[in-house]
């Protein structure tokens, strides 16, 4: 029997995304034996593992208009722009519960990908195999600049993507039989170089770690990069990518409640578009 490893990309509010492909996989029984998350890619996979289909989606549509979600009060409470106290705390024990025994108890294996701002390599993080796996996924989708450091074992961290936007080649390199990809940028998205006055705001910003400042300003072409390999390695059957069939224009901190509905919905239709492609992938 083949071993199916489900790789997801960040994008912050674009991996509204994510969520309708997750909820199609969710009705149709696909189970992915791994899933590596990168920031809210991550934060998907938590309700794809507990299989609570629209709670994802659910969060960011009732909630990213929410100050204590993003904004204002979860800066003053979270000294970053998304307020993850509030999504783990009183949005995942009461407003949109969601499933931790189910999550904890959970067969599939679940890792997510954050950055050291020490070394500024990409660390995996396994549930099961570390003392708080929700510190970790907060460290995954903490966005330079916008969020601030998660320290895991006195070692500070942030955004997987600076280091390891799409961990494909984990997924290559641990034996997985069956690679399904899920992208949140359409086919002809390129990244484009950090402008210089960006530059310096990180440079002072994060002056104590060289070598994150330098992840983060190759981000654009190792971005592009293995954006390539993963043309290549599609055309060879090797993987299956999924990704929005038309331009994203939402944005990482989107507030139009209507585009974000609009994502999920191409999320979804992309996914029942494709699935017959995707069955014969997986039993080839």
């Amino acid at each position: 029997m083949s071993k199916i490893a489900l790789v997801l990309e960040g994008g912050a509010l674009r991996g509204i995304y994510t969520a309708g492909v997750l909820d199609v996989f969710l009705e149709e029984n696909i189970s992915a034996d791994c899933v590596i998350g990168v920031s809210a890619g991550a934060l998907n996979a938590m309700s794809y593992i507990t299989k609570q289909k629209g709670r994802s989606a659910q969060v960011n549509l009732q909630f990213h208009n929410n100050p204590r979600y993003i904004g204002a009060k979860a800066i003053k409470s979270n000294k970053g722009i998304i307020g993850f106290d509030y999504l783990f705390g009183e949005i995942s024990h009461s407003l949109l519960p969601f499933d931790f025994d189910a999550f904890h108890n959970s067969s599939q294996r679940f890792i997510a990908v954050a950055t050291n701002c020490v070394t500024g390599k990409g660390e995996f993080f396994e549930n099961g195999k570390v003392d708080n796996i929700f510190a970790c996924i907060q460290a995954s989708a903490s966005m330079p600049l916008a969020s601030d450091m998660v320290l895991i074992h006195h070692t500070p961290y942030l955004d997987g993507a600076v280091s390891t936007s799409i961990p494909i080649d984990w997924a290559l390199k641990n034996g997985f039989d069956k690679i399904i990809v899920v992208l949140t940028r359409d086919k002809n998205y390129t990244k484009k170089e950090v402008p210089k006055s960006l530059k310096r705001v990180y440079r002072a910003k994060y002056k104590n770690y060289p070598r994150l400042v330098k992840k983060i300003f190759t981000m654009p072409r190792r971005y592009n990069r293995i954006k390539k390999k993963i043309e290549s390695l599609a055309l060879q059957q090797k993987i299956f990518v999924i990704r929005p069939s038309q331009e994203v224009t939402v944005s990482r901190l989107e507030k139009d409640t209507k585009k974000l509905e609009n994502l999920y919905e191409l999320g979804i239709q992309d996914t029942r578009n494709c699935f017959p492609l995707l069955q014969n992938y997986l039993n080839s």
